[in-house]
Order: C-alpha cells, then structure tokens, then sequence
C-alpha cells in the first residue's frame, strides 16, 4: 500500500512540473545612445509578452533583477524604466513566478547601448552662377568621405527638411546631380551605421556664388593702322577694361589667345598694354575673375588696317577711239574715292576704278574709312594712234622687240617676216592673237601671257607649256591647229598643258645640259647624243631678241665664249634637224 501512495506522489509530482510556468528568452533590447555616454533608460515591461509566450500575464508575475541571486530570492526587482548601470551592454536576470503554486523560472536579457554616428560637420558646397539663375547643380556626394571621416560602415543620404532626415523620409535620389532650390541653401544630412541602424545628423550649405558676367559690358573691336607696312602694329589690350567692367568692381581681368587658353587660365599675355598682333585679324579671349574665384569669358577683335596704297604708273595711253579703265584695285566698303580731269571734279564717280575716254591728266583721291591716312596720285592719259598692220592684237610699237625703234630687225621665229607683220610671231600654229586673249581685258598693251612661266611671252615662245614639246608638235590630230588638241578631254589644249606631252613618231626631243649655270666668261654644253655635231644653237635674250645665233657645234661637248653677254636671263635653243630645245642660261 506504500509502494502505491509514493508511486501516486511521483506521478503527481511529475505532472505538475511539466506545465509549471516557464520563463522564453527574450531578444536583446538595443538603443541608439544619442549622447554616446554608454548609458541609456530601457523600458523592461516591453519585454513581458515575449518572456511568458502562450502564459497568462494574470497568473504570472515577471520581475527583473541586476543579479541572478537576485533574481533567485525575488529580491530587489528593477523599476521600469530603468538606466543601465554598465556602459554598452550590460545583462538583466529576469524572475517568473507562479502566483498560485510560487513556483519560478529564470531567463535573462541584454541590454544594448550602441553609439550613434557623429558625423564632421561638411564644408559648404559653392559653385558659380553660370547664367545669373541662382541656381547650379551640386554633386554633394563629394563630402562623403568627409562626413564618415572615411568610415566604410557609415551611409550618407541627404534631404531637404529636417523633419524627412529624422524620419527617413524623400531623400535625395540623385546627389550626385542636385539642382539647388534658392541660394544659399541647407540641407539635411543622415549617416547610418550600417551594422547598428543608428543615425546620427548633420547639414550641409550650398551657395550659388555670383557670376561676373551681370556686371560686365561687350567690349569693342580695336583697331590700328599699318604704319610699318608688315600687317602688325601694337595694341594696348586695357583700353577696353572699362567697358567690360563699368561699375569698377575688383574683378582681375587677364588676356589670352584662345578661349581655352582663358578657360584653363594658362598662356595669360604677360604685357597686354603693349601687345603686338600675329594674325590679322585676331581675336584676343579676356578671363574676368571676381573674389569668389567665379570667371567669366569674353573677346573682342584687333585689326591693322593697310594704309591706302595706289599703283599706277605715271603715263598710261589708250587707241584712239577706245577706252582706258584706271583701276586702284581698292574697295569701296573700306575706302572712298574722289577723281578730277584737269583739275576739274568728275562728277558721280566715287568708284574704285575710272574708266576713261579722254586723255590729259587725271588725279585720284583715295580716303581710308578706318581713318588710316589719305593717299592721291596724278595719272597722265594719251590718246594714240594705235597701228597694228598684222591685225595680230599686238600693236606694231609693241613688236620692237629689242626696243631700238626698227621693225625690221625683229624676227622672232627667223622666217624672214618681221614681227610687226607677221601674225605668227613666234612660229608655233597658233596665231598671236589667239596667244594673248587667253587672259583678256587689255587695252592698248596687251597682257603678259607666260603660261609655262619661263619669261617668254606665249606669242613670242614656241613651247608655250614648257614641257619640251614644241606647241606645233603638239598638233596631235595633225590638222594644222594645236588648238584643237585635247588628248585627255579636260579642256585646255594640250599645247597649254605641261603633263601632255605625247610621243610623236617624226619628233624627238634631245636632253642638253648647260654648265656651269650661272656662268661668266663661258659656258659649256653637254648633248646627250653624239651625233649632236650637225647641231645649231641660238641664244635669246628675255625680249626674245637673237643675241648669238647659228653656232655649229663640233662635239658632243662645246665651250662658248659669253664674255660679252650683258647679266640677266637668256634662252638657249638646240636645233636638230626639225627639233628645237630650250633651255635657261643665267649670266652672272
């Protein structure tokens, strides 16, 4: 019967135990410590519900204690809200007893104080009003790893009110591009402690800082006559510094060649009270700079204006019945003109040119615009008798090639026929007047036409291209008429053309070499064919006279005697059989 009570005792007893009250693990109470002194009041009754769980809170009472001891006896519970007495973390025992039974359980809870950001107060963002808006647009994330003091854990966001920083509320969602809203502005900074979630705060300004550009004028163009006749003249660049800057604000103002240049504020001209121009015109970029170190750009020209310049020579002549136009070759948009006839105004003519009917003397006024001087000149005008008994469109009075006042004894191409009368000076199948209209408006002399630029007129020369084919050699479709010659359809005749020279089955050129060249006293020649003794050489002179001619030549290699050749420029021709070469001779 013992054995039976003890054994109901025990069952009792374990059954009693098993839904005895229990007291769940709470989780850690953690608190961001605003003044990061360690310390923090923690309110312990939230914890309640999470140590009894499913238990009834009216049949349980929880108390909590500094100790376990403590805790154990029911001892000296803690008042809510309770200051932890261990810096940063401290543990609290916590009591579950049963109100019926006093039966009790233990647990315990930690207690947290974690410190919370400080950030370093930011310097203020300032950019430059670029177009006097107030308004720029800021990367302020440049202040972030001053803000940390370069911290990895620590997060920084921005906000425009205080309210939204300490709620977390409408950040800023592009700080990297934020257009300010007024000037100066604050903005409100929160940095998070990634591991903790504590949040500590900050502000950061922006200026918009003001631009010279409102407080500055357009400068002039400045220019300078051509006294010295080189395109440069020197230019004080100041003079234009109280129109960019009026108002006499403490801008510094420099000057530079290009705007990048005045962007970058490098190459800045040392001496701009004394600058001389390289180019004309040529643009001069000025940098104003205010206190705040904001910059603004303008520019301005400088021109050296040429003095007026008029080139005439002092007697002109024209053929009777014709007319004789004086050009100064000068612009009417830069210079004004006034001309006189005899000493008489010609009234309405304030053109640049004159064109002329009259002989007698003829006086041009030329004013510069720019205010560079004034310049005139008298012109003397004949009227002639113009002959030209060849109707070549050469004057016979120009046909005195050698200038000693007889026809007869100038002969260009040697067929007997003076010039003067001859409409194929130069005997190469074209006529001379097709030779020089090529280049027209003449009047009474007829333009220099040198096409192969060799000093020989092309009617007085029978390459007229230089490229050592005779222009009637290049008569390619063999009708008598080099004119009509275009092998490669560009329209200019091949007898004008250097790069046609075609090879011709009853032509060829032979090469001969001249030295030395310059020469003095003598000059040799060196044919490139031995069979060069049946050869002629004629020397011209620039006017195209004969000087030397009909040398027979005796060796593939000849001396000639020039001691009595005046200096200058002559031509040389080989002839070979039907074939001619020409070729400079310089005397010294």
């Amino acid at each position: 019967m013992k054995q039976k009570l003890l054994f109901f005792f025990l069952f009792v007893f374990s059954i009693t135990t098993m839904f005895a009250q229990v007291a769940n693990q709470p989780s850690d109470l953690v608190i961001c410590d605003n003044d990061n002194d360690g310390f923090a009041l923690f309110d312990l009754t939230v914890l309640d519900a999470q140590v009894l769980g499913s238990q009834s809170g009216i049949d349980y009472t929880i108390t909590y204690h500094e100790t376990q001891t403590e805790a154990i006896t029911g001892a000296n519970p803690i008042a809510s809200p309770y200051g932890n007495v261990v810096s940063g973390y401290q543990t609290i025992h916590i009591r579950v007893e049963e109100n019926e039974t006093q039966n009790t359980a233990l647990t315990t809870v930690n207690l947290i104080v974690n410190p919370v950001p400080i950030p370093t107060q930011t310097t203020p963002l300032e950019l430059c009003d670029d177009d006097n808006d107030e308004i720029a647009t800021f990367d302020l994330t440049i202040n972030d790893n001053q803000i940390t003091a370069g911290n990895a854990d620590w997060s920084v966001s921005y906000y425009e009110s205080q309210m939204d920083a300490e709620m977390q509320l409408n950040n800023i969602l592009t700080p990297t591009s934020y257009d300010n809203t007024y000037s100066p502005q604050t903005l409100y900074v929160a940095v998070t402690d990634v591991n903790t979630g504590c949040v500590g705060f900050t502000t950061l300004t922006l200026y918009v800082l003001p631009n010279p550009s409102g407080a500055m004028g357009i400068p002039s163009d400045l220019e300078q006559c051509d006294y010295n006749n080189n395109v440069t003249a020197e230019f004080d660049l100041t003079i234009n510094e109280g129109v960019i800057n009026p108002s006499g604000e403490p801008f510094n103002i420099t000057y530079f060649l290009s705007e990048a240049d005045a962007s970058a504020n490098t190459g800045v001209l040392a001496t701009p009270d004394n600058f001389i121009n390289t180019t004309n015109p040529q643009t001069i970029y000025v940098r104003v700079e205010a206190l705040n170190g904001c910059y603004a750009l303008t520019y301005f020209d400088i021109y050296v204006n040429p003095l007026p310049y008029l080139d005439f020579e002092s007697d002109y002549s024209f053929c009777l019945g014709d007319t004789l136009v004086l050009d100064t070759e000068l612009s009417t948009s830069e210079y004004a003109f006034q001309w006189t006839h005899n000493g008489n105004l010609i009234p309405d003519e304030t053109q640049a040119s004159l064109t002329v009917s009259e002989p007698g003397f003829y006086y041009v006024t030329v004013i510069a615009f720019s205010g560079c001087g004034t310049v005139s000149t008298m012109i003397n005008v004949e009227e002639v008798v113009c002959t030209d008994s060849d109707d070549d469109g050469v004057i016979d009075s120009d046909e005195d090639i050698n200038g000693n006042g007889n026809l007869e004894d100038d002969d260009t191409d040697n067929d007997n026929i003076p010039n003067y009368l001859d409409d194929d000076d130069d005997g190469d199948g074209v006529d001379t007047l097709i030779e020089i209209n090529i280049v027209l408006g003449r009047n009474v002399s007829h333009v220099f036409v040198d096409t192969d630029n060799d000093l020989i007129e092309n009617y007085l020369d029978d390459d007229d291209d230089g490229d050592n084919v005779l222009t009637i050699d290049e008569d390619y479709n063999n009708n008598g008429d080099p004119t009509d010659d275009d092998t490669n359809s560009n329209n200019i005749p091949d007898y004008l053309e250097p790069s046609v020279a075609l090879s011709v089955a009853s032509f060829n050129v032979y090469k001969f070499s001249i030295f030395p060249n310059p020469a003095q006293d003598e000059v040799t020649f060196q044919f490139s064919n031995s069979n060069s003794e049946n050869g002629l050489i004629n020397i011209y002179n620039i006017q195209g006279k004969v000087i030397l001619k009909g040398i027979k030549l005796e060796h593939q290699s000849s001396t000639l005697d020039i001691s009595n050749l005046e200096s200058g420029l002559y031509f040389v021709e080989l002839t070979l059989g039907n074939t001619k070469t020409i070729e400079k001779l310089m005397v010294n």
